[in-house]
């Protein structure tokens, strides 16, 4: 195991997505780096990576972690671990600590590769007003730069990552492209059901506030390999580089992608010159040391050995720069341990996901469920509009398999099946006339900053290396409780354009079959129950902005507090729009770049 020597011209905390990007443009201009990973170095041959899906083959409980065996020195919250807190008891259970009054729903993973190993990949860009909130509607706050500044980086990146999708489908709410650029890939082909939906679209509309909306339906920008274009090389498995050059439709890119021709920052670490890099997994970073002047002098970091055993040894690496890129919890975490980059005393705050609002029906016929990707199309239609003066704004995915986290289909449908005795051709009968049949929809919800949701940390809550385990505060606000119940009045018009019938729409929330379940008295005086999942987004909790007052970093993600430091990822987002973050955290983390190198000469 190569451990840190000298001094390095960057150390790079978190070996994921946006700290692996940074490393790249760094150390192909000749820096130095040290990449620091706490979690385990798996995955970086062929049959380890098919050592993962083995794991989740076998595992009782399919959710976003199972692939990825338990490790205790560093920690992943599963989502087994979240509850509803409906009776707002603290849930202590978990690797998070939720001190409520309602739970976050999300997981991410702690992995060499980060939570790329287990994301979706899907990669909209944020639209021009997601910047300009308080401007543009009076709520939440102005990013410190604009759409039109970030669109390079959204170029870099989409290439970086190996995006598919064709531009003029993203040409939307003000998102413009460079004449002479286009996605590295052609875009992921569309499904039957998305086919469905489209007909059902063009004839559904709602109406607030006088004013009618309509709905279309458009292909999704996705990290996954499709046919190339403009000489781009799809990028195949790691240790296998001839496997997974096209997306072979496996269905199950939630929780892994057999033949990796999903992204993941496994590839980006592939391609890194091993003449300027160094790599230390299972290196816990536990406290940025600051000197003097106010500059960071060193990270010290624990290593651990094995994961059966929570002896570790303790060391400080060096370098010129340093790069926190460890997630929005964990960074958060870290900085707080550290006593840096608060003098705002926002590290922590403002923690935001997209509360993921779910509806669901049954197809008066088959609509080819479960094939292909999770999500190949959305309706984009809601992601911008005047209701954002009241409500949030919401981009709605359309599902590919059956009714997904709803009800969990299959499983549910053969057990409701043999409780009534039905059992044999009767079954498989069943089960067709069914399953066959589902529709899910999902509402990535937008959701604005607030200081009281955030990450805190507590002595009384420590990990077996003896390091913070995060303390959750979370709430849900009505400006994203009223979108749900709009959302909700846009699937019932959508379903019923589709030709469904009023009792074919199943969906119910209650406390038993969601985790985020709450009440909600909306603006006519109703009351709603209403239920969300989280959507794996966090997001907020160091974020930039103008002034060192009110926020972490300035809009190079430099911290105000200590000049040699950068705090990058998607907590460096101030708001959010309804838009996955990834894409814009890695766009965000290669601006970064960009300035280190100004910083390193």
């Amino acid at each position: 195991m190569t451990m840190p020597q000298g001094s390095y011209d960057a150390v790079i905390i978190g070996a994921g997505p946006v700290g692996l990007n940074i490393a790249k443009v760094l150390s192909d201009r000749g820096k130095r780096v040290l990449l620091l990973e706490a979690g385990r170095a798996s995955g970086l041959s062929y049959d380890g990576w098919l050592s993962y899906v083995d794991t989740f083959r076998s595992a009782l409980i399919k959710e976003p972690n199972s692939p990825y065996p338990p490790n205790a020195n560093a920690p992943s919250t599963y989502a087994q671990d979240v509850y509803n807190m409906q009776k707002h008891v603290p849930i202590l259970s978990g690797y998070q600590v939720e001190k409520g009054p309602l739970a976050f729903g999300s997981t991410y993973l702690r992995s060499l590769g980060g939570t790329s190993l287990h994301w979706l990949g899907t990669c909209p860009r944020m639209v021009p007003n997601d910047f300009r909130m308080k401007t543009a509607y009076g709520v939440g706050v102005d990013w410190p730069l604009t759409y039109d500044e970030l669109q390079p980086y959204y170029c870099r990146a989409e290439w970086a990552l190996g995006v598919s999708a064709n531009k003029e489908d993203q040409e939307h709410f003000g998102m413009w492209f460079p004449e002479d650029y286009d996605y590295p890939m052609e875009r992921i082909p569309q499904s039957y059901s998305d086919q469905l939906y489209a007909r059902g679209a063009a004839r559904a509309k709602v109406q607030w506030a006088g004013r009618e909306y309509g709905m279309t339906v458009t292909s999704l920008p996705q990290a996954r390999n499709s046919i190339p274009r403009a000489g781009y090389r799809p990028r195949g498995a790691v240790g296998a580089p001839h496997v997974g050059q096209r997306c072979e439709g496996n269905a199950s890119c939630i929780p892994i992608c057999p033949v990796q021709a999903k992204y993941s920052a496994l590839r980006t670490l592939g391609e890194l010159d091993a003449n300027f890099y160094t790599l230390v997994t299972q290196a816990v970073a536990t406290r940025l040391l600051i000197d003097e002047s106010g500059r960071i002098g060193g990270v010290e970091f624990k290593r651990y050995a094995s994961e059966s055993s929570n002896q570790s040894q303790t060391y400080t690496a060096y370098g010129t720069l340093y790069v926190v890129a460890a997630h929005a919890v964990e960074g958060a975490k870290l900085l707080l341990a550290s006593g840096a980059a608060n003098s705002s005393d926002q590290v922590g705050r403002n923690l935001m996901d997209h509360p993921f609002f779910l509806t669901w029906a049954l197809n008066p016929t088959p609509v080819g469920a479960f094939r292909g990707p999770g999500q190949t199309s959305e309706i984009p239609s809601f992601r911008d509009g005047p209701f954002r003066n009241e409500f949030a704004a919401f981009r709605i995915d359309l599902g590919n398999w059956g009714w997904d986290v709803a009800t969990f289909p299959p499983g549910s449908n053969v057990n409701d099946a043999v409780g009534k005795n039905v059992f044999g051709k009767a079954l498989r009968q069943s089960l067709e006339h069914q399953i066959t049949r589902q529709l899910r929809v999902g509402y990535v919800v937008e959701q604005l900053p607030e200081a009281g949701n955030r990450v805190t940390i507590d002595r009384e809550f420590l990990d077996p290396l003896g390091c913070y385990r995060p303390v959750i505060h979370y709430n849900v606000s009505d400006y994203t409780r009223e979108a749900m119940v709009r959302a909700n009045e846009v699937s019932n018009a959508l379903f019923r354009a589709m030709g469904i019938a009023p009792h074919d729409i199943r969906t119910s929330h209650t406390p038993d079959n969601t985790p985020g379940y709450m009440t909600y008295k909306g603006r006519d005086g109703k009351e709603y129950s209403l239920g969300f999942y989280g959507s794996g987004h966090h997001m907020g909790t160091h974020r930039m902005g103008v002034s060192r007052t009110d926020s972490v970093t300035d809009a190079n993600c430099r911290s105000w507090d200590h000049e040699n430091l950068y705090v990058v990822g998607c907590g460096s987002m101030p708001t959010v729009g309804a838009s996955n973050p990834t894409i814009t955290a890695v766009a965000i983390a290669l601006k970064a770049a960009d300035h280190m190198l100004t910083q390193l000469g």
